[in-house]
């Protein structure tokens, strides 16, 4: 992975006391621990996620490796904002990549392009007048992929494969001409590459590489004797069909060598010319250096972006369209690039970069600012587009964790009929299944407005605003910041042995208020509120005595601390809990009602009907789970006490088929690298992640009107909930599922909206064993919705795909809480099918894209993997038990003594007897590969439903707990017992 963002990475998030969830057991149990295994494997197929329609936030797909494939279903819209599709993917070494692209639709017209990262151009182009495309190129760092619909809507497939170059790139004709050269990748300094082709078709040979820095452009062209090739070097980056001439090379015989200075950040195009007839087979050998003879000067970055409109007349069909994807927000600051590098590199990691990037500032032990010299004459939005090349050109350099444009902070308007510009955006599905697009077309909160996040702390991560707070832990040793009460919140971390730290409440405070809409990471519910820390949680958790402290500070209200805070804050969310009643806590949460703040809480972790609090107080909000089908998330509480429910996330699975396992998607540092990369964005699952959604709803309640008191803010949000489950209130969903839009409505006194129609989902996969899929159907407008129709159509293998609504009993704002998608693959040969499920309703119409995966995809490779028990304090592995990835995906680690242990899953593919350590193909660990927890085990007792998912380890962006080390083995590979 070349950004900050983790993939598949869960977390059951630990309560008060940080204590591991799960229960069950058997009439006679037999002393241990089980669950079961997901495995995510690298080459999966992945659902295109929305919105992605511009190179700054397109659907980021990881490395492509040789070896390695990669399918993208999707669905496309002519004339619509679904007009493109854009993906990026990193290839870590030289390939070639096979693309095909295939409309299931057999009258519409989609056609594939690759855009080069440092010129933003398109490079190659496959739009012929069908509706299936296909082509070779050579690929090396950053590279994005682009989808058009130059006619028709269509859905689609595109696959990738990754092979390895061996000797050279082939030329694949026509390449006569600079717009329709061979593109052979990014060539970074100290980088060479070879090209070959022949003169047989008596034209020119053009071929394109993209060079993000370096002084000096060498090359060799061999060649039979009796040939004789002179080779042209043209300058690109404004205008691939109309390059500048920079130098040309005509010494006669069979070898043409040359060097010229060059400027970095630039395309370039070589030109191959067959002197006098030549047509024998020839290489092309070309590397970039950092050396320059004496004298010579490199030009400056000849960057422009008005003129490139231009080139798209001659390599594509819908030149408009394509431009439009290189388009960025102009807000950001001129010349400036954050960049995070990997322990260890102090970057700009060359000369030849920092040539027109300087350091310009720097987070101690996080991410630096390079400040570019921008070509002059560009405007605002084309220096935006250099900034953006440049980022998306490091992105793809070893040694960078992160690059991204530096956000120009601004008072925003609510953004109307579009979707945040924040890349990781299109990944947090838990805002759509809210309805908060619609929300946020009336208000994104208001800076009045202040919420407490009683937690781990605060973290200088680029897309947390930190306005201070408080730390009330009293112990030293639990606050590992060498003292007690203090006002300095910042959490230093409560990692402990292989454990990395969780910055629990970094990842909290993201979903409430995360900066959003400023081209950079995630977004939050209610970004323009205020977010105030207060650090009640260190190593190990914390007491209830510094919780109760914190909440009477929060509200204003005399405490231990001597302090309050000025002014009080409007709500409190606690993403925390424990099995503990404490008068003094339920005290504390009530005075800070009575005070007018609206108390949140998490509902507990435990799968239990037992209450946790403090979520089972009086004058606090309790919070359950749901998953991405609306379903009760599987370690969610259930209890009298739950008021709400609102989305937690489910990491065992990806039913949105994103690539990405279904968690809640936040701001997340890492401190299993050194120094700690606070920039990170990851995956957590929990009620701890359900309660932020809430508060930060609560928050835009109180942004429309801020005379509403804690009774009528969750009045509105218990009247307006999406209503699931049993009718009416239930101990799952409490009165329901939080609905963003129809609250925000109620607060500002547009409960008389008409009915209007959102879908938790635009598209389905189906790729595995389930053939079930449940869309959710919300109102976001005003009055009664109702579904009148809901009818499924195949494109293709006959009628395998059915559709039913899911009633609602009692109807309150719809009578219909769902769709249900099923799929009938039997009889279906291998291959892959597509259809659609229409959805009519008195409050609007729309489309559910389905596709269907029959037969083996993705990757054939089958593993062996190892799930054993390590005592917590000594590492010692004390039980062991195999699966195959092939097969059944349950363990069990039977007869395990009382203790604390880590549950760790992982391959042996070398045969050391470790597990998890440096090059394994998988590795996990429960509930999370990067906030591993301990399970607690009595003695006798069995745990069961420990289930958590095992994926590739590798990338600066993956945190593992194991390290390089690994955890060993009780028995050798091919020893265990196969299940």
């Amino acid at each position: 992975m070349t950004t900050p963002l983790k993939r598949a990475f869960p977390a059951s998030l630990p309560l008060l006391a940080l204590a591991a969830c799960g229960g069950g057991g058997d009439d006679d149990p037999i002393p241990g621990l089980a669950g079961s295994l997901s495995v995510f494997l690298p080459d999966q197929t992945t659902l295109e996620a929305e919105p992605n329609g511009t190179l700054a936030q397109a659907h980021q797909l990881g490395d492509l490796a040789p070896g390695e494939s990669l399918r993208v279903l999707g669905a496309i819209t002519e004339g619509m904002p679904d007009e493109l599709d854009v993906f990026e993917l990193r290839a870590p070494e030289r390939v070639v990549v096979e693309a095909t692209l295939t409309a299931v639709s057999t009258s519409a017209d989609l056609d594939l392009y690759v855009y080069d990262p440092v010129s933003l151009q398109i490079v190659q182009a496959y739009a012929t007048n069908a509706g299936s495309e296909a082509g070779s190129f050579a690929a090396k760092g950053t590279f994005f992929i682009v989808v058009d619909s130059f006619s028709m809507d269509s859905d689609y497939e595109l696959s990738l494969t990754a092979t390895a170059i061996g000797a050279g790139a082939s030329e694949t004709e026509p390449n006569d001409t600079s717009a329709t050269g061979d593109y052979l990748g990014v060539v970074a300094p100290g980088e060479s590459v070879v090209a070959l082709g022949d003169g047989a078709a008596a034209d020119s040979d053009y071929f394109l590489l993209s060079v993000p820095g370096g002084t000096s452009l060498q090359f060799t062209l061999d060649c039979p004797a009796g040939d004789d090739y002179d080779v042209n070097v043209y300058d690109a980056t404004a205008d691939v069909a109309n390059p500048a001439f920079v130098q040309g090379f005509q010494v006669s015989g069979s070898t043409e060598t040359g060097a010229v200075a060059i400027s970095g950040m630039t395309l370039y195009a070589l030109e191959v010319v067959p002197f006098g007839g030549a047509s024998a087979a020839y290489s092309l050998e070309v590397q970039t250096v950092q050396t320059l003879t004496a004298g010579a000067a490199p030009p400056r970055p000849s960057f422009r972006r008005r003129a490139a409109r231009a080139s798209f007349d001659g390599v594509a069909k819908d030149a408009d369209a394509l431009f439009a994807a290189t388009e960025v927000p102009a807000r950001v600051a001129r010349g400036s690039v954050i960049v995070e590098y990997a322990a260890g590199v102090d970057g700009p990691a060359d000369a030849a970069m920092e040539r027109f990037a300087r350091v310009d500032g720097a987070i101690p032990g996080g991410p630096k600012r390079l400040r570019l010299d921008v070509p002059p004459g560009l405007d605002d939005a084309e220096a935006a587009r250099y900034a953006l090349a440049f980022a998306a050109t490091l992105r793809g350099r070893t040694g960078v964790v992160s690059a991204e444009l530096d956000p120009w902070a601004t008072a925003f308007a609510a953004p109307q009929e579009t979707r945040p510009d924040d890349p990781f955006y299109n990944l947090q599905w838990h805002y759509e299944q809210i309805g908060l697009p619609t929300a946020w077309t009336t208000t994104t909160g208001d800076p009045s407005v202040r919420v407490a996040i009683l937690d781990t702390g605060s973290a200088p991560a680029m897309d947390l605003v930190d306005v201070g707070g408080i730390d009330v832990i009293s112990d030293p040793q639990t606050a590992g910041d060498g003292d007690g009460v203090d006002n300095d919140p910042t959490d230093v971390g409560d990692g402990v042995g292989p454990q990395p730290s969780s910055f629990h409440g970094a990842h909290v405070a993201g979903t409430v208020g995360a900066r959003t809409d400023n081209g950079f990471g995630v977004a939050g519910v209610a970004w323009q509120c205020e977010i105030v820390h207060v650090r009640c949680l260190g190593i190990g958790g914390g007491s209830t005595f510094d919780i109760a402290n914190g909440v009477r500070w929060a509200a204003g209200l005399t405490n231990a601390t001597g302090q309050v805070a000025s002014p009080p804050v409007d709500i409190i969310n606690m993403s925390l809990g424990g099995p503990g009643f404490s008068s003094t806590l339920q005290d504390a949460c009530s005075a800070a009602r009575a005070a007018g703040v609206v108390v949140i809480a998490a509902a507990g972790n435990e799968n239990s009907s037992a209450p946790s609090y403090p979520a089972a107080y009086d004058d606090v909000v309790s919070v359950a789970a749901v998953d991405f089908e609306r379903r009760r998330a599987p370690y969610s509480n259930f209890h009298p006490t739950v008021d709400l429910a609102a989305p937690g996330g489910d990491v065992s699975v990806d039913r949105n088929g994103d690539g990405y396992a279904d968690g809640v998607l936040s701001t997340k540092p890492d401190d299993s690298v050194s120094p700690t990369n606070y920039d990170v964005f990851s995956f957590y699952q929990g009620t701890s992640m359900a309660a932020p959604h809430v508060a930060g709803v609560a928050a835009l309640l109180l942004s429309v009107d801020p005379m509403l008191t804690p009774a009528q803010v969750e009045s509105i949000l218990a009247s307006t909930a999406t209503d699931l489950g049993a009718p009416g209130r239930d101990d799952r969903f409490g009165e329901g599922l939080v609905n963003a839009a129809a609250a925000v409505a109620a607060a500002g006194g547009g409960a008389a909206a008409p009915p209007d129609l959102a879908l938790g989902a635009t598209s389905v996969l189906f790729d595995g064993p389930d053939t079930t899929r449940l869309v959710g159907v919300t109102n976001v407008g005003g009055g009664t919705l109702s579904v009148t129709a809901v009818d499924a159509t195949t494109a293709t293998g006959g009628p395998w795909l059915s559709a039913a609504r899911i009633a609602t009993p009692t109807s309150t704002t719809t009578d219909t809480s769902a769709v249900e998608v099923t799929a009938s693959p039997s009889g279906l040969a291998a291959g892959t099918y597509g259809g659609s499920v229409s959805v009519q309703s008195t409050g609007g119409n729309a489309t559910i894209s389905v596709n269907l995966v029959v037969g083996a995809t993705g990757s054939t490779e089958v593993y062996e993997v190892f799930v054993i028990a390590v005592e917590a304090n000594s590492l010692v592995t004390e039980a062991q038990d195999v699966v195959r990835t092939d097969r059944a995906l349950g363990y069990s680690l039977d007869f395990v003594p009382e203790g604390s242990y880590l549950i760790v899953a992982g391959t042996d593919e070398d045969g050391d007897g470790f597990i998890c350590d440096e090059g394994e193909p998988l590795c996990g660990l429960w509930p999370s590969l990067d906030l591993a927890s301990e399970v607690p085990l009595a003695d006798g007792e069995r745990r069961t439903g420990l289930d958590f998912p095992v994926q590739s380890p590798s990338g600066p962006s993956a945190a593992s707990a194991g390290g390089a080390v690994g955890f060993r083995l009780l028995r050798p590979r091919g020893a265990g017992v196969e299940r």
